[in-house]
């Protein structure tokens, strides 16, 4: 006779046993609360990793807001549980490690002889699998029109699999470099840090869908699962939840109640919503004013078909947005209430939404600069899904602009970033709040790092030649202005005449003909707000005050959302003691920093 096996994991003289829940020193059991137990195992299942507090707290307490100092007692509890074992280490301004090296075991009971035998069998290490990279699936259909679909079922599949608590899922742009290339799973493991990939083939014929995955282990390239699907586009939905489901289980992941629900969780039960929802965010994400506009079109076309469909109204939301901050030539003033009708029309039919609580949150910063609220709905987009990488950003954006808190915001857009960590958006901003902490050799290494996922990404070129120009390091800075593209785009006439001022006329001929190419493209491209900010930032660089808080006050009359980054903006240091600085301030509502 014998009992089914169960798992546990030893360090040094400990047992943990994940059936009964309870630790065991010597064979004898260890007293602790359900909580201080809750603790130990997500510790126990990262060993060796930094685990952030804030993740910590989140297994620990999911969807509870708690104090630091709840999980501080724990962790005092546990470190004297283990008496003189120093098992837990401490990462100042992080987390914890758990640095004992831990055996996973499989425990069974049987009898030989009629006693009762207890059998440990090591579980080998390479399936101790806590981190995975879902890779772009490929679109194996041969039509760019099917993009979306593989595109979007990649996304999908992460979205489902980033609700588990126990496993580190990479976000869709860390992945994101990978369409195009051969795949080398054990490279890619290595890479993004991950003992896990899956990939994966989409095949669209008419209406029949054909998906092929595998899971791999990244140690040595042994497949771990895999499976076919025939069905047709209408079963879309069922297959991404069978994958998400069958992958926990191949990971040895004991899904609790709610983890369960998240996995099965649907936003919209209409497959014709939700196929046009996956062609909105594949245009989204390429980000430029026509492709917002094109993915607008598809989001209104999937709440026409579902009127209930929260996502896509955070996705309208998303577009608004952009569209009237930078990426886009839409009046702020037209834009903001399109954005925040469509992100409390989501709140309204899912108030559980984090993706809504984040666009609304941009709406109240940068459209409507009422900081306050703006905060909340921050904390709160923070709380519902603290792996959503993308309002760690933006959060991070509002800490040092509104109030000059650089610490806060470089540990919030670095979660971000651990999150996602090859994301461009976030590794540039990791720079550019260095360079406006006025640490210009930390930006400048952080914008390398930048570039060196992509070469061309011109903002970074941008914001690299402020560094450069901050340390008055002026051919360098001209030389990564002429790679990106200050105020607006750089033409190749537009290049030729910025060379020969600076070779001529030296760095302040520069600046005269930055100021002149951005007067033209005022004249010439229309009136938009972000010409009149880039036109104030350069009469103040060229120290025609005068001027500079003319274009400013042109640029608040626009209600620009550019304004919020005036408190920390490097060219208007020389500004701040005018009472007209004070007095824009006054109006936008914004604190007097220590940098004012």
């Amino acid at each position: 006779m014998s009992h089914e096996p169960r798992l546990a994991y030893e360090f040094g003289p400990f047992y943990l046993d994940l059936e009964e829940r309870v630790l065991f020193l010597n064979g004898k059991p260890v007293s602790l609360k359900p909580k201080v137990y809750e603790t130990l195992l997500a510790l126990v299942r990262n060993s060796g990793h930094v685990i952030d507090k804030e993740k910590l707290m989140q297994e620990v307490w999911p969807n509870t807001c708690v104090e630091e100092n709840n999980l501080t007692g724990n962790i005092f509890a546990l470190r004297k549980a283990f008496d003189n074992y120093n098992f837990i280490e401490t990462v100042p301004r992080r987390g914890y490690r758990f640095i004992a090296e831990v055996r996973q075991v499989q425990v069974q009971a049987t009898k030989v002889a009629g006693q009762e035998v207890v059998i440990k069998e090591a579980i080998p290490h390479k399936r101790l699998i806590n981190s995975l990279a879902v890779l772009p699936f490929i679109n194996a259909s041969g039509d760019p029109n099917a993009e979306y679909l593989s595109d979007g079922i990649t996304e999908t599949i992460i979205n489902n699999l980033s609700q588990l608590r126990h496993l580190k899922v990479m976000s869709s742009s860390s992945v994101a470099r990978y369409k195009t290339r051969t795949l080398d799973t054990q490279k890619i493991g290595s890479e993004l840090d991950v003992r896990a990939v899956l990939v994966g083939r989409v095949l669209q014929l008419e209406n029949k869908l054909i998906i092929r995955t595998e899971l791999v282990d990244t140690a040595d390239g042994a497949q771990l699962w895999g499976t076919q699907f025939d069905k047709t586009t209408r079963d879309i939905l069922e297959i991404q939840e069978e994958i998400a489901r069958e992958i926990s289980e191949v990971l040895g992941s004991r899904l609790s109640s709610a983890e369960q629900k998240l996995l099965s969780r649907r936003y919209t039960e209409n497959i014709e919503a939700y196929h046009t929802y996956l062609r909105g965010r594949y245009y989204w994400n390429k980000r430029t004013s026509a492709d917002l506009q094109r993915a607008l079109g598809y989001f209104w076309q999937a709440v026409d078909a579902d009127p209930t469909y929260a996502l896509a109204y955070a996705g309208i939301a998303d577009c608004y947005n952009w569209l009237g901050y930078f990426f886009g030539r839409m009046p702020p003033q037209e834009a903001k209430p399109k954005a925040k009708t469509a992100a409390l029309k989501a709140l309204e039919i899912d108030d559980s939404l984090a993706e809504a609580y984040a666009s609304l949150a941009f709406v109240k910063c940068v459209f409507e600069w009422q900081w306050k609220e703006a905060q909340n709905y921050f904390k709160k987009a923070i709380e519902l899904n603290p792996r959503y990488a993308p309002v760690r950003h933006v959060y991070s954006v509002y800490l040092a602009t509104v109030w000059g808190q650089f610490d806060q915001a470089l540990a919030q857009v670095n979660k971000g970033l651990e999150l996602d960590p090859l994301s461009l958006p976030i590794n540039h901003m990791v720079a550019h709040l260095l360079l406006l902490a006025r640490r210009p050799d930390e930006a400048i290494a952080q914008f390398r790092k930048t570039l060196e996922i992509d070469p061309h990404y011109t903002l970074a070129h941008q914001n690299m030649g402020y560094a450069f120009e901050y340390k008055q390091m002026y051919s360098e800075a001209v030389e990564e202005f002429l790679r990106g593209h200050p105020s607006g785009n750089t033409h190749g006439e537009d290049v030729k005449a910025l060379e020969s001022a600076f070779r001529v006329s030296g760095w302040r001929g520069y600046l005269r003909m930055q100021l002149d190419l951005s007067l033209a493209r005022w004249e010439n491209e229309g009136q938009w707000h972000g010409h009149s900010y880039s036109i104030a930032r350069n009469y103040a660089r060229l120290e025609d005050m005068n001027n500079a808080f003319l274009w400013l006050e042109t640029a608040y009359k626009a209600h620009s959302g550019l304004l919020v980054w005036t408190p920390i903006e490097l060219h208007f240091d020389k500004l701040r003691a005018d009472s007209r600085y004070k007095n824009l301030l006054g109006r936008l509502g914004l604190p007097l920093t220590s940098r004012d």
